[in-house]
């Protein structure tokens, strides 16, 4: 009985000894693994001689922290010379027509001064002919009055027959004739009295000139004038101000591009130089290169038997060599064999066996986290695709430091 308990056990063990060697062996573990990152370029932004702040490589950088500054000691003035010329012309055009102005302002000042004083004895001269209108009306009233006088006394004495027909006819031709001039002095008086209303009111009449003397049409074709390049000195002002904005603005942006920063764009390691210090590089030139340690990820390559069983989201445990820790990590990316493309924006580039395999990408977010190996671009372990039987003896051994 004792016996065949000891054959019972043995068979256990080796029972268990071949389970524990076949799991170990028939789990997805990958042939190779390397931490790797996306690689950032950093491009300088304008022409210039470069300075660099960082020259040593493998440098950490933190984000936002200055590279080196880009000095231009040529930049292109074309374009802001030429705003200044156009805004020179445009200033030079403006004070000619405001000399130009002043010029018809003194010719007008004149006109208006020369059409006053025709307005003044232009309506004086009529008042003169209207006081004599008033008088010669006045002489013919009287002359009409002796006219009725005598035109009575004939009449009388021709009743009589005392005076002769022919006197007769004499003295009723001459009250005929009074009362005639008297309505023509009447008359008379009346179109001065007219013209001298509308001289008071600046209009003159006349049947040998207009209503306005030409002074006066002169001081309204110069007012007419004087409105038309108001408004272009409005128009140019306009321009100027639209001018000085654009010349303002062009020298904000030759400021901007005379002199420019090289910024880390994300927290990581200076990778690559491309470029010597105080060379003149052109603008969207690459200059340096750098690991962005917040895209650290895991590549491996694994056998095809492997890799079909594998699809993204799939748990995995990523180890470091000479490091006893065990990251836990997903797949990311199954990129395939001869996966040489994806790496070209990668820090650490494929083997020529990797290439043969198939290739796997794994986030790993602790080892992302952890500030020693965030960026340890390079370091190589093994993933495991699948649990093995000595998974936990190893996570034990892993907690005292004993793996």
């Amino acid at each position: 009985m004792n016996r065949w308990v000891k054959v019972g056990a043995g068979i256990l063990l080796l029972a268990a000894g071949l389970y524990v060697i076949v799991g170990e062996q028939m789990a997805g573990v990958s042939a190779d693994a390397v931490v790797n990152a996306q690689v950032v370029t950093v491009r300088a932004p304008v022409d210039g001689i470069i300075s660099l702040q960082v020259r040593t490589l493998g440098t950490r950088v933190t984000a936002e922290e200055p590279l080196g500054n880009i000095t231009d000691p040529r930049p292109d003035e074309l374009r802001l010379t030429d705003l200044r010329q156009t805004l020179a012309h445009a200033e030079t055009d403006l004070r000619r027509i405001e000399d130009l102005i002043n010029a018809l302002v003194a010719s007008r000042a004149a006109y208006a001064q020369q059409a006053e004083d025709y307005g003044v004895g232009r309506t004086r001269q009529v008042e003169a002919r209207l006081a004599e209108a008033t008088a010669a009306l006045e002489a013919a009233q009287a002359r009409l009055r002796e006219a009725d006088a005598t035109m009575r006394r004939a009449t009388d004495l021709s009743r009589q027959g005392i005076q002769t027909a022919a006197d007769f006819n004499r003295a009723r031709a001459g009250f005929e004739v009074g009362g005639q001039e008297v309505e023509v002095a009447r008359n008379r008086l009346l179109y001065l009295t007219i013209e001298a209303d509308a001289a008071r009111r600046g209009v003159f009449l006349g049947d040998s000139y207009n209503d306005a003397p030409s002074s006066q049409q002169r001081v309204r074709e110069l007012d007419q004038r004087i409105g038309e390049l108001s408004a272009e000195v409005r128009e140019r002002n306009r321009r100027i101000a639209q001018l000085e904005a654009a010349v303002a603005e062009e020298r904000v942006r030759l400021a901007r591009f005379r002199e420019a920063r090289l910024i880390a764009p994300a927290p990581g390691v200076l990778w690559e130089i491309m470029t010597g210090n105080g060379e003149y590089v052109r603008r969207a030139q690459d200059v340096l290169r750098l690991v962005d340690c917040t895209t650290t990820l895991v590549t491996a390559s694994v056998r095809e038997s492997v890799y079909n069983r594998l699809k993204v989201g799939d748990a995995v445990q990523f180890r470091l060599l000479d490091d006893g820790r065990i990251f836990e990590g997903v797949v990311a990316r199954l990129a395939g064999s001869g996966a040489e493309t994806i790496y070209r924006s990668l820090a650490v580039g494929p083997s020529a066996e990797h290439l043969k395999r198939f290739d796997v990408a794994v986030s790993v977010p602790a080892l992302a986290a952890d500030p020693e190996l965030a960026c340890a671009v390079g370091r190589t372990g093994r993933t495991v695709f699948a649990g093995r039987p000595l998974d936990a003896l190893r996570r034990l051994m892993s907690q005292f430091g004993l793996f």
